[in-house]
């Protein structure tokens, strides 16, 4: 009898151990959470989340809202992005990487909306597209190319929207005529560049 509650002991600890080893190694992903009218929650819960995630995206989340940097993985184990967050509003840098390492895309967030300049790569590394934001709108000068490097088209915003002198290019390089010419609030009004 003796043997038996010496076993069970050494079986008891050592479930104990493995208990306790494996719960610090636990712990909440996104899987484990639902998103309702806007906040996170447990699986089964009506109290909103607060707590870390872990896993392919890790973060902070506090009374079911992101908060604080975030960061996110590629299934392959290559970091995705970095991004922050104020109370579950995109807020402060953000950045984008391809599933091979190299840096996508740059910019700052204020308030959920896009804020100051911007500035998108091709994985091979040349520039996509730049330019700038106010308020998620873009403003001033905007440029882009083609993945071949060929100049895409460059223009200005004005409050979001298409205004003054706007030239496109088909990736050869000759001029799109039908899309270039002049704008104002956003509309084509003349042909003439």
């Amino acid at each position: 009898m003796i043997a038996f509650y010496k076993k069970f002991l050494l079986f008891l600890g050592v479930t104990t151990l493995f208990c306790l080893s494996t719960s610090i190694v636990w712990s909440e992903t996104m899987g484990d959470l639902i998103w309702r009218d806007g906040i996170y929650y447990k699986k089964f819960s009506d109290i909103p989340f607060s707590g870390k995630v872990n896993g392919d995206i890790k973060g902070l989340f506090k009374n079911g809202k992101k908060e604080g940097t975030w960061v996110r993985y590629y299934k392959n184990g290559q970091l995705f992005s970095v991004s922050n967050y104020k109370m579950g509003r995109k807020d402060g840098a953000w950045i984008t990487y391809s599933n091979k390492g190299m840096f996508i895309e740059k910019g700052l967030y204020k308030n959920d909306l896009e804020e100051g300049p911007w500035i998108r790569f091709f994985e091979n590394g040349e520039i996509n597209y730049k330019g700038d934001f106010i308020n998620g709108k873009k403003v001033g000068p905007w440029i882009a190319y083609h993945f071949n490097g060929q100049l895409e088209y460059k223009g200005s915003f004005k409050n979001g929207k298409k205004d003054g002198i706007w030239e496109y290019y088909s990736p050869n390089g000759s001029q799109y005529e039908e899309h270039s010419g002049i704008y104002k609030n956003g509309k084509k009004v003349s042909s003439k560049t």
